[in-house]
């Protein structure tokens, strides 16, 4: 949806501030660093909204990477 745009392009943008631990049973996705998640939203000029949708698409996106964890 349109609506939802901005908040996809911020969450792109912020493909590459992911906390993450490697452990001897693999990679545990801890969540965004969100300091880092703050400077990219403050350069591109996103609302606050954004914040929390960013947020809802982590939630969904941490349950995704838990199913690939044996």
């Amino acid at each position: 949806m349109p609506v939802n745009w901005s908040s996809v392009c911020a969450f792109l943008a912020c493909e590459t501030q992911w906390r993450a631990v490697a452990t001897l049973a693999g990679v545990i996705w801890l969540g965004l660093d969100y300091p880092a998640v703050d400077v990219v939203l403050r350069r591109q000029g996103a609302p606050d909204a954004v914040f929390a949708d960013l947020q809802i698409m982590e939630a969904a996106a941490l349950e995704v990477f838990a199913e690939d964890q044996p």
